[in-house]
């Protein structure tokens, strides 16, 4: 069963998050998106941060409902990596990020940043209303549709990439932030490979949840 964190970004349609919340869902809120948990009729099992984005109303409702809240004023983390160590800590190594991804682009590459920092210590992936998007550890296989748009994004760097199944194939090349990028790619096999040898390469990766 997946962990599931809600930061206080953008977050995707409900029908996207509801395929995620299950009945024995551990449910981390990040400070704020405790607001959108309480509009949406999701109860957190626990609140965290610094508690300067979540409403008094929504704090005093999960409150009553038993969510544990627990205030870090930890200033050198944001609540997402403040969520992550928590989670890690509790032994949750599948996890996945919703509002993560906002009309603030220093958040939003903040965020990766912070998944970049955590990928190789757990399965963590963040959902948007289209994509589900992850560090890839150094070699991955799965299915996926033909004639769809797939990214691959090198922060800051990834060497020796051997990908098959896409329109524009690399072979033992590298991707580089700046010089050269692997994104708006396209799949013409139902079945997409991609290894590399050493860096960190950031995937963007359809889910299909209609």
């Amino acid at each position: 069963m997946h962990t599931l964190i809600f930061l206080n970004g953008k977050f995707p349609d409900f029908k996207v998050v509801k395929k995620f919340v299950k009945k024995n869902s551990f449910i981390v809120a990040a400070d704020g998106g405790a607001n959108y948990l309480k509009k949406i009729g999701v109860k957190p099992d626990v609140i965290l941060g610094d508690l300067d984005s979540i409403s008094k109303g929504t704090l005093n409702f999960f409150q009553k409902n038993n969510s544990e809240v627990i205030k870090v004023t930890d200033q050198n983390k944001t609540d997402f990596e403040k969520c992550l160590i928590h989670c890690l800590q509790k032994g949750k190594t599948s996890i996945r990020v919703f509002g993560a991804v906002s009309l603030r682009p220093d958040h939003t590459l903040n965020n990766f940043s912070i998944l970049k920092r955590y990928y190789k210590k757990s399965d963590i992936k963040i959902i948007t209303d289209v994509f589900e998007i992850f560090f890839i550890k150094k070699e991955t296989t799965f299915k996926y549709k033909k004639g769809e748009v797939i990214s691959l994004l090198a922060l800051p760097k990834a060497d020796k990439i051997i990908t098959t199944g896409l329109e524009y194939r690399l072979s033992n090349q590298s991707l580089e932030f700046g010089v050269k990028e692997g994104t708006l790619n396209k799949s013409i096999s139902d079945k997409i490979t991609i290894s590399f040898k050493s860096g960190n390469i950031l995937l963007f990766k359809k889910h299909f949840i209609q």
